[in-house]
């Protein structure tokens, strides 16, 4: 297998601010790679590259900080530059060793900001039979990157993934803390395995950057720091604000991706991503009503958008919705195609988010199904299980909150919280799926799971059973030991109603017998389908086949390796209906209607929503039977050197 190629480094990352500066030294940032989609049916992949080039290298003069008049269909040439004609071009080919077969992309201006002109290259590329690996480069006038390798998947065949969230550091971390001496500590890991293993996507599921500190900007702190709450509440979005803001976000996000390690990982791995507060600001969405809709704040949650959307979607306010990838407008939900039979609701839970409701507004189930109708036959939607209630000091300041503090167990999300567990199991029931939740933000590791009272002797036919992975963080340091011990201590299986049950499995047990239950060091998940090529020869009949299985690797700061020291393996086994459940299940006129009316009343919660599609119905898997009151337990799989358990049931 070819190996994917991308320079390696060795030791300690350096500051951001240093890799920053060699970006601005050599006049470019970039290039990042995002994955969009794949069409099946008409065997495409579709992603994107962005690319930042200083505009002195192109000679082009500064612009001011509020984005050109922009035509979303236009190509390549930007006619309304103040500079003469660039020629802005990436080359892609098959890395076979020879540049046969070559294919272009002529690139758009998407805007010009801080003396940066950020152009996006859009990809798209016919699947073959096996996955392959793609070499490209980019140009834009005299500017020319480095090749880069990345890889997509076979047409047909499962894709292989990973999931991370909190891609930053907190102001309270301190400085002699192993997470701030080696920031990039388990983003070296994912490359490694990357190396050996390719992937075929990276999801951030939130906080990719962490813009806290932009209330550090005179302007916003001297705001701030007013004592009259009245005067705060009215004072006007001024453009010095403006323009703090507007270097600090641009400056902040060319910052963290050109940080070793990850500019190699967003070079050579496609990348999905959804934000969370601190991509905006620390909870944002749950400050009191006049805070939230006061003039300052609604003016940052601007230029906090408009940042968003170039670095993590590559696009701009001016184009979005002319771009028609999102479900609806004025969010950023979106669906995406995982493998045959995988699919990605990720839900955007932050836009417009109240104190209240996560999210007022999701798309409704019949526009769901018909992104997916050409991909696939069964879909579904979800939600959360780990959300802030962000508070604000006496001076009605954005205060650092303990992530561990908020969830969606809160009294003031105690109803939507029941209204989505309902719709979860209406919709897993009516279209046979198997949904599994992925989420972050907490800075622990964990698996929880919802499942039928009474309970199902195996859990494959169980079809209320949803699983939730908690991976978190692979940058931002753990909450304190006797924190995670205390709420370990307290989790217990308890009764959502009369037909459903929850608990936190002891996945860590017995390494970790005092912390079974979450784990309070960095981590990332990594994700394949239990089905070759990511597993030993089987037939569809087997136990296994079809599971979507889940890899927690975990850091050991006292213990370091050069990789992930500890690995655990969990396996979600797809629906397989048995005599009981068919008799939940089916798509019943009843049960959709009761589910388009949880969509239409519910808000959301979670970043992302996993849907396991049942291609086959025949064989019936036999899982290991659990007992009433027995704990299913995750055996530690060890790290690279050490044995590798075989997937367990969540």
């Amino acid at each position: 297998m070819p190996e994917a190629k991308h320079k390696k480094t060795e030791g300690s990352p350096p500051t951001a601010e240093h890799a920053c500066r060699k970006m601005v030294d050599r006049g470019w940032a970039g290039p990042y790679l995002r994955y969009i989609n794949i069409l099946p049916e008409e065997g495409v992949w579709l992603g994107s590259v962005l690319l930042l080039v200083r505009s002195e290298r192109l000679g082009a003069s500064r612009t001011p900080a509020q984005p050109p008049a922009e035509s979303a269909d236009r190509p390549t040439r930007p006619g309304d530059t103040q500079s003469h004609d660039i020629t802005a071009e990436m080359v892609m080919w098959e890395a076979d060793g020879k540049e046969q077969g070559q294919s272009t992309s002529q690139g758009v201006l998407l805007t010009e900001v801080e003396g940066w002109q950020a152009w996006r290259f859009g990809i798209s590329l016919s699947l073959h039979r096996s996955q392959r690996p793609i070499a490209y480069h980019v140009a834009v006038g005299p500017v020319q990157t480095e090749q880069c390798v990345f890889w997509i998947p076979g047409g047909g065949q499962p894709m292989h993934w990973g999931y991370t969230s909190c891609n930053g550091l907190s102001s309270d971390v301190p400085e002699d803390a192993p997470e701030r001496q080696d920031a990039t500590y388990l983003w070296r890991d994912l490359l490694q395995l990357h190396d050996a293993y390719p992937m075929h996507c990276l999801f951030g599921g939130g906080d990719q950057v962490y813009n806290d500190l932009v209330w550090s900007e005179p302007s916003l702190k001297e705001w701030g720091n007013l004592e009259d709450r009245e005067a705060k509440l009215s004072a006007n979005w001024t453009p010095e604000m403006e323009g703090e803001a507007t270097e600090f976000y641009c400056r902040n996000y060319i910052d963290t991706f050109s940080t070793t390690h990850i500019a190699t990982a967003m070079a050579c791995i496609p990348q999905l991503m959804q934000w969370d507060d601190h991509d905006i600001w620390d909870g944002w969405g749950s400050y009191r009503e006049d805070v939230q809709s006061c003039f300052v704040f609604k003016g940052l949650f601007q230029v906090a958008r408009r940042f968003f959307l170039l670095f993590q979607k590559h696009t701009t306010v001016e184009r979005v919705d002319k771009e028609g990838e999102f479900l609806n407008k004025g969010s950023y939900h979106s669906v995406h195609y995982l493998g045959p039979t995988v699919a990605l609701f990720s839900v955007d839970m932050r836009t417009q988010r109240t104190r209240s409701v996560c999210v007022p507004e999701i798309p409704s189930m019949e526009l769901l199904l018909r992104g997916l109708e050409h991909a696939i036959n069964r879909f579904n939607c979800l939600l959360d299980l780990t959300k802030k209630t962000g508070l604000v000091d006496q001076f009605d300041q954005p205060e650092i909150l303990d992530d561990l503090h908020d969830g969606w167990i809160a009294d003031l999300h105690s109803e939507e919280r029941i209204r989505f567990i309902h719709l979860m199991q209406d919709m897993a029931t009516s279209r046979q799926l198997r949904v599994s939740i992925l989420s972050g933000d907490a800075h622990v590791a964990g698996i929880g799971r919802l499942y039928s009272h009474p309970k199902y002797k195996n859990l494959e036919n169980d079809p209320l059973f949803m699983p939730q992975i908690t991976s978190s963080a692979i940058v931002n340091a753990p909450p304190p030991n006797p924190v995670v011990r205390t709420l370990t201590r307290l989790n217990f299986s308890k009764k959502i109603d009369g037909k459903t049950k929850q608990k936190m499995v002891r996945a860590f047990w017995p390494r970790h017998p005092r912390v079974d239950k979450l784990l309070a060091y960095r981590n990332w998940c990594d994700v394949s389908l239990v089905a070759p090529p990511f597993s030993a020869p089987m037939v569809p009949g087997e136990a296994d086949h079809g599971a979507l299985r889940f890899v927690l690797r975990v850091e050991r700061p006292k213990q370091r390796l050069g990789f992930a020291e500890e690995t655990y393996t969990i396996a979600v086994p797809r629906f397989v209906p048995d005599k009981r459940s068919e008799r939940l299940t089916g798509d019943t006129e009843a049960t959709r209607q009761r589910a388009l009316r949880a969509l239409a009343a519910a808000g959301v919660a979670l970043p992302a929503v996993f849907f396991s599609l049942n291609p086959s119905k025949q064989g019936s898997p036999q899982a290991e039977p659990v007992e009433e009151e027995t704990e299913v337990n995750l055996e530690p799989s060890g790290g690279l050197n050490g044995r590798r358990a075989g997937p367990q049931y969540a």
